[in-house]
């Protein structure tokens, strides 16, 4: 299959949750299918190579058209039809670039991310599958938000938002969503009876070689994420306020380990004796060998945790919130690993795992059956290949 893929994000190195979803289907696709690549280029990625011998476009990315923000850019999108979202950040270089491709006459083409919609052509030429819709965020915000003032302006973005979306998303020949409660947020906001396939997260279970895996640092707790990544900050901090020091009631060497993008920390996160920031690490599983329990308290956000995955690969236990285990299609509480809502339920279920041992690697080992049955990427990509079969008919 001749097949165009276009990804808002450069994939290479994976290091954050959309680059690794990219790399990790692109490489793989790319061993069966005829791949042309356009990609996005951030700050981060100049003077970055793709590890792939397939034909890409590389545009610099734009986040927001000078004039775009402040006072100008609210006005603007007051009256606007478009989220203001999408008026901020138009790239013309990229909408070329795919228009360039798209003249070639691919069999099809995978858009990743909500991000590359604004870059396609309102009449799609051939079958475009749109991978990774997210949209539970839109009424998320709305709901939690505390003053009468705020919600009132989250009420109104969230209906221009889904009218758009509904508007947008209706042309494309297939949605995929990467959990079974992502994609019912979608069908129920794009309507019409449009079906979402559901395409999980995964992880690459070969790379994590548990026989060589140590006992792990006593009372090491790890929590992998960017705090420039608001559901993170927040995660992180009540963690920190309201679970921890219950957990060192009991286990009075608990400390955590929080790796990830850590340059906009809050103070009192810096200088917590019992919390450490990594900062980016290149390769997670040193780090990940390093810890005896995974926890994420996320209170907010969508999608699959690759962060549970990654500690399942690793055979390391997890203790999650429900919005943290979310999306982990096949798991139960208690087989896979422990769900909890409130401070002291999720300090209690991280002591067990920190003081019982044979428990922990009961629930590790299942967790890393699962992962390697339902989320190794080699298996995700087979789904992925079959809905692409299925579109081009």
């Amino acid at each position: 299959m001749r097949l165009l893929i276009v990804s808002p994000w450069f994939p290479y190195p994976p290091d954050n949750g959309s680059r690794l979803r990219a790399w990790h289907l692109i490489q793989r696709l790319a061993q069966h299918h005829d791949v042309r690549l356009v990609v996005g280029q951030q700050d981060d990625a100049i003077g970055r190579e793709i590890p792939l011998d397939v034909p890409t476009t590389i545009v610099p990315w734009v986040w927001h058209q000078p004039g775009a923000t402040g006072k100008q850019g609210a006005l603007k999108a007051l009256f606007s039809a478009i989220p203001r979202s999408i008026l901020e950040t138009p790239n013309p270089a990229f909408v070329e670039a795919i228009a360039q491709e798209l003249s070639r006459k691919p069999d099809a083409v995978l858009a990743m991310e909500l991000g590359s919609d604004a870059y396609l052509p309102d009449v799609l030429p051939c079958p475009v599958i749109l991978d990774q819709v997210e949209l539970s965020g839109l009424e998320q915000t709305w709901r939690r938000a505390m003053s009468r003032r705020e919600r009132t302006a989250r009420w109104l973005t969230y209906h221009k938002g889904k009218s758009y979306w509904q508007r947008r998303l209706a042309r494309y020949d297939l949605l995929t969503a990467v959990s079974e409660a992502e994609a019912l947020s979608v069908e129920a906001i794009v309507g019409g009876g449009k079906a979402v396939a559901v395409v999980p997260n995964g992880v690459a279970t070969a790379d994590f070689c548990l026989q060589t895996k140590p006992k792990g640092v006593p009372g090491r707790l790890i929590y992998n994420g960017a705090l420039s990544y608001s559901p993170n900050k927040d995660a992180v901090l009540w963690f920190v306020k309201t679970i921890l020091p219950k957990i060192t009631e009991k286990v009075p060497e608990a400390h955590l380990i929080v790796t990830g993008r850590s340059e906009s920390a809050p103070a009192e996160l810096v200088t917590h004796p019992q919390v450490q920031l990594t900062g980016f690490v290149p390769d997670l599983k040193p780090t990940l060998a390093e810890a005896r329990v995974c926890v994420t308290p996320l209170r907010s956000g969508g999608g699959t945790r690759l962060k549970i995955l990654e500690a399942w690969a690793a055979g390391i236990p997890v203790v999650a919130t429900t919005i943290g285990a979310a999306g982990l299609e096949g798991s139960r509480e208690g087989e896979h690993l422990f769900v909890a809502d409130t401070p002291d339920a999720f300090a209690q279920k991280a002591v067990l795992l920190l003081q019982n041992e044979a428990l922990s690697r009961k629930i590790s080992g299942q967790a890393r059956t699962l992962a390697e049955e339902r989320f190794d990427w080699d298996v995700i990509v087979g789904r992925l290949e079959r809905a692409l079969n299925l579109v081009t008919k």
